[in-house]
């Protein structure tokens, strides 16, 4: 175990190769995931579900380059759909909130109900407008079975055994390490991943996680430079990482709006607050996600930020950022005695002023999001556990009398 650890923590920090990532970045332009999309688009126009089971089958058929053209396809084909899902629906999100109501009197909430329909008008448009570049079936629901085994990096659990058959030994080492990030208890990967370590084309220190995000490694860039005394360097690094993860929190929570199987018919108002439900739970999980790095889950990655900033910006001498850091830790984590010590420190220097000592917006709209958020899951879950025991009781059969009577242990 210690062995995966320090490779981990290595290939998070130093690793680089020229390994296909099949990343598409946060900030990469919307036109240019279109334009890479109509140059990979799959041939017979094949849905994602299609491509993983035929780059499955080459793999049983021993058939390594389909194998590694086909997940390599399929992986690059996932991220791209779910980019342009959430560009939609960030999009026209935007678009609706910017709108002109048609009357400005807000009459039993018809203000909410007509963006949503703006919104929806507008989804229509811009999904057809990805179809006619992608293909008919680009948008295509995919079977959650199959998604599932590409949010858990299934992918590289083939993809390293065709890349070792055709002797691409670092692709191999990069892409079995990827799948262990996930499951890092396979014994079969890890004896694969030392076996790989052996050859001489291989070099340990660029192995890497493939599907590291973005904000991660500029993180690790932050921390880097922290240690190094490179203030100026780790603030802008930490600042980049702190953007590039609220960005990816939003992309994830918009990615929970899809669809929702009620398995049954509600009324009006109950399929809207149960599909509500389903997707708070879902976007409730997100920074779980997030906060998982290469498999060592961080419950202070999104706080650690702030507390970095704020030394960095003391040290550049810039004390009103350095206490809006301050403050902003705080929010997470009120009673956290190093950081109320500094708090104290700043306060006392002759240039800091009390007003200096706000939180940060982004930071105070995350906290209140989430005091929300959390208490408004507590309140669906407790009113309907009472609900569910009442019906549950309702429903039991009374006792007849013959029943009760020999309950008694009476004998009519």
């Amino acid at each position: 175990m210690w062995f995966l650890v320090f490779l981990f923590l290595w290939g998070t920090i130093t690793g680089n190769n020229d390994t296909q990532t099949n990343e598409i970045t946060i900030d990469e332009p919307v036109v240019r995931v279109l334009e890479q999309t109509k140059s990979h688009r799959p041939a017979g126009n094949r849905t994602l579900h299609q491509i993983y089971g035929d780059a499955v089958h080459a793999y049983l058929e021993e058939d390594w380059d389909r194998c590694i053209e086909g997940f390599n396809e399929v992986t690059h084909g996932y991220k791209v759909y779910k980019r342009m899902v959430i560009n939609c629906r960030e999009k026209c999100r935007t678009k609706a909130a910017g709108a002109t109501p048609i009357l400005p009197e807000n009459i039993e909430d018809l203000h909410f109900y007509e963006k949503k329909v703006r919104e929806t008008l507008c989804l229509l448009t811009c999904n057809q407008e990805y179809r006619e570049i992608a293909g008919s079936k680009a948008l295509k629901t995919l079977p959650r079975e199959t998604e599932y085994k590409l949010v858990d990096n299934r992918v590289y659990e083939y993809l390293h055994i065709c890349y070792y058959q055709k002797h691409r030994y670092q692709d191999a080492a990069n892409a079995v390490f990827t799948f262990l990030v996930r499951h890092p208890d396979h014994e079969a990967s890890v004896e694969a991943l030392k076996h790989y370590l052996t050859l001489p084309s291989v070099e340990a220190e660029n192995v890497v996680n493939l599907e590291t995000p973005y904000y991660v490694s500029v993180y690790f860039k932050g921390v880097s430079a922290y240690e190094n005394e490179d203030y100026a360097d780790a603030a802008v690094l930490f600042e980049t990482s702190l953007r590039s993860y609220m960005e990816s929190e939003e992309q994830c929570r918009l990615y929970c709006e899809g669809h929702f199987d009620q398995g049954w018919h509600p009324e009006f108002t109950s399929s809207i607050a149960n599909h509500f439900a389903y997707c708070l739970k879902c976007k409730r999980f997100c920074h779980q996600q997030l906060n998982s790095i290469n498999g060592d889950y961080r419950k202070d990655m999104l706080r650690s930020h702030y507390n970095y900033l704020q030394f960095s910006y003391y040290k550049l001498g810039k004390l009103k950022s350095a206490c809006a850091a301050v403050e902003s830790y705080l929010l997470f984590d009120p009673v956290d005695e190093t950081m109320i010590h500094n708090k104290e420190y700043y306060s006392a220097q002759p240039a800091v002023k009390q007003e200096y000592f706000r939180p940060r917006q982004e930071a105070l709209m995350y906290i209140k999001r989430q005091e929300y958020e959390l208490i408004l899951l507590k309140y669906i879950s407790d009113e309907f556990s009472v609900f569910d025991a009442k019906m549950k009781k309702r429903s039991r059969p009374k006792p007849t009398d013959e029943g009760r009577d020999k309950e008694l242990g009476k004998v009519k």
